[in-house]
């Protein structure tokens, strides 16, 4: 029989600041007082399922909460960019705290943020920077319980998420360098889907006329760092096919094994994000907005 260890609250707590300092940017974020700021055509919202501005307490798990169960979706809320026609840079932070999420990083709980890009939804950071591509940008938040050795420890314990949502105005994207949104790559349909963002991207012509992107990592520690690495997508001609190759500095594709796809099979529909479609479960997508101007313009 299962045991079930009681989660008597697992409140959803809204903190924000509205943001203004000496430079005339815009900023903007969400609190449960339903205080809103707007001025010119900056006029993001953020809302839950219901369509209503996010707020505290809005979800609780109760006492259905136990070692060994299935995920749980417990929050889902999107970012509406409306009219607003300047350029924006949306920021999501999850934060737990509490005695059910101690700070040493051993709670049993995971959660899991997802956001919806290219109508699949990718996971995410828990600290996610990123520029909107669409005008109604979703997310959802994941939580489930695997079993462990230390479960019993955490019977009747309590805790909270913080959600914290700012938009802010930003600079046209200037350079070079140029730097990525968010990356996902799927490089097998049964291998871990890998994630990262705001990577340093460069894109040319090579001496045979073909598109080169490299994307380096940087000083970056992540999962994405570590498994797949810097890495490189070249155009090729070959009978009579144009193709792109991804050879990365780590996992599958650092040696001679090749991971590549026709042109065909890269879909450019949503603006600002190119992705690399090998198989309906493989994948490579980079988000940026240069890059994009770029490679839908060099045909």
């Amino acid at each position: 029989m299962k045991t079930k260890l009681s989660l008597s609250s697992l409140a959803l707590l809204l903190i924000a600041t509205a943001i203004f300092g000496t430079v005339a940017y815009f900023s903007k974020s969400f609190t449960s007082t339903g205080n809103t700021v707007q001025a010119a055509k900056f006029n993001v919202n953020a809302v839950n399922e219901n369509g209503e501005t996010i707020g505290n307490g809005q979800f609780s798990l109760g006492e259905n909460f136990y070692p060994g169960m299935e995920p749980v979706k417990v929050y889902a809320f999107e970012i509406q960019k409306n009219d607003t026609e300047l350029p924006v840079e949306y920021q999501v932070d999850l934060i737990p705290s509490g005695k059910l999420f101690p700070a040493n990083g051993n709670s049993p709980i995971v959660l899991s943020l997802e956001r919806k890009v290219n109508g699949e939804w990718k996971e995410i950071d828990h600290t996610s920077t990123f520029k909107p591509t669409v005008d109604n940008e979703q997310f959802r938040i994941f939580a489930r319980w695997p079993h462990g050795d230390n479960d019993i420890n955490f019977q009747g314990k309590t805790g909270n998420l913080k959600l914290n949502v700012v938009a802010t105005q930003v600079d046209e994207e200037e350079g070079p360098p140029y730097y990525t949104g968010s990356i996902a790559f799927k490089a097998t349909p049964s291998g871990n889907l890998r994630t990262t963002a705001n990577k340093e991207v460069n894109f040319y012509k090579n001496d045979q006329g073909n598109k080169v992107i490299e994307v380096k990592m940087g000083e970056g520690n992540g999962d994405f760092e570590k498994k797949v690495g810097n890495f490189t997508i070249t155009e090729s001609q070959e009978g009579g096919n144009t193709w792109y190759k991804v050879v990365t500095d780590h996992e599958y594709y650092a040696g001679e094994k090749v991971w590549k796809l026709t042109a065909d099979r890269v879909n450019t529909s949503q603006s600002g994000v190119i992705d690399f479609r090998k198989e309906s479960n493989v994948y490579l997508t980079i988000e940026s907005q240069q890059l994009y101007k770029w490679f839908t313009g060099n045909k």
